[in-house]
């Protein structure tokens, strides 16, 4: 019997074990695993009663929300595609990128509605437009639409080496390139880094990294694995950051090298108090593009020394 390795299952186990435990914040939307996977479901029902079919493409143009956090669960489970995009690119960019993976459905946060019907003449190939937060002529919108369903969808049958996810490339010096993850792909990954990384339920993870960026290096999933609470932040400003690092007590985050410069040459007002508060060191990841992919764990406390 072989059993495939897919981060799908993280999902399922997750609603075994940590079904009560907070799974997602979002300002003031918060879900336990099982409602969180339960919108899951719903969402995969949708998305097959719309005709969504094993292989087919669902892309994402959406910032670190719960909305986007679901796609990474609601589209593989039925044997579907997901591709995150950049939402910083221009439209052309979304043009292309969802013209070369063969999108047949497009997701979008409110803020990109308008950028996507700028070029809706050109996406002969998609069949759906969904409104994530919003409300446009034009649009399915998802909330109305996921309530809407049940959680009972059909199961899809994956083999491990079923492409999971295509992640673009910024396109800096050519066109945007996409790399094929495939089921086996993201669960290696996750599991490096959870045999690498010491990571329990008791930690809270603030989603500073992009979802979009190599499917939040993983995390989308590692937190999952571990029952770890997911807290969104759909903008990176440092105010925001030490906010949400004392009030939702996160322990764990992950930023390009930028963004952990930008934190911590924070202003002293932005932060004095919030680092007064903090009883316990907090894990920050970071990985650079100029060096082999590796984990590097520092602590908040030690840098601040």
């Amino acid at each position: 019997m072989e059993i495939p390795l897919t981060p799908v299952e993280f999902g399922r186990r997750a609603r075994r074990l940590y079904a009560e435990r907070e799974a997602v914040v979002d300002g003031e939307l918060r879900l336990t695993y099982e409602q969180f996977l339960e919108r899951c479901d719903r969402w995969s029902s949708a998305l097959q009663a719309l005709g969504v079919r094993q292989g087919d493409r669902v892309a994402y143009i959406a910032p670190n929300t719960h909305a986007h956090l679901e796609g990474y669960y609601a589209v593989p489970q039925i044997g579907a595609v997901l591709v995150p995009m950049n939402y910083r690119l221009l439209p052309d960019d979304f043009e292309y990128i969802i013209n070369h993976c063969g999108a047949k459905v497009v997701c979008a946060h409110a803020d990109y509605l308008e950028a996507v019907d700028g070029i809706r003449g050109r996406l002969a190939g998609v069949e759906h437009f969904v409104a994530l937060e919003g409300l446009r002529d034009g649009w399915i919108d998802y909330e109305s639409t996921l309530g809407s369903h049940s959680q009972d969808f059909a199961r899809a049958d994956i083999a491990e080496t079923d492409l999971m996810t295509i992640n673009y490339t910024s396109g800096t010096t050519a066109r945007p390139k996409g790399v094929m993850i495939t089921h086996r792909n993201a669960y290696m990954n996750v599991m490096g880094t959870l045999v690498h990384h010491h990571l329990t339920p008791a930690d809270r993870y603030l989603w500073t990294l992009p979802m979009f960026h190599a499917n939040g290096w993983t995390f989308t999933w590692i937190n999952t694995a571990r029952g770890i609470a997911h807290v969104c932040l759909r903008q990176v400003e440092p105010r925001l950051i030490f906010q949400l690092i004392k009030d939702e007590k996160i322990t764990m985050l992950c930023a390009a090298p930028t963004v952990l410069i930008g934190i911590a040459n924070a202003p002293d007002d932005v932060t004095k108090y919030i680092l007064h508060q903090m009883r316990r060191g907090r894990r920050f990841v970071s990985r650079s593009r100029q060096r082999r992919p590796r984990i590097h764990s520092r602590h908040w406390r030690r840098q601040r020394r």
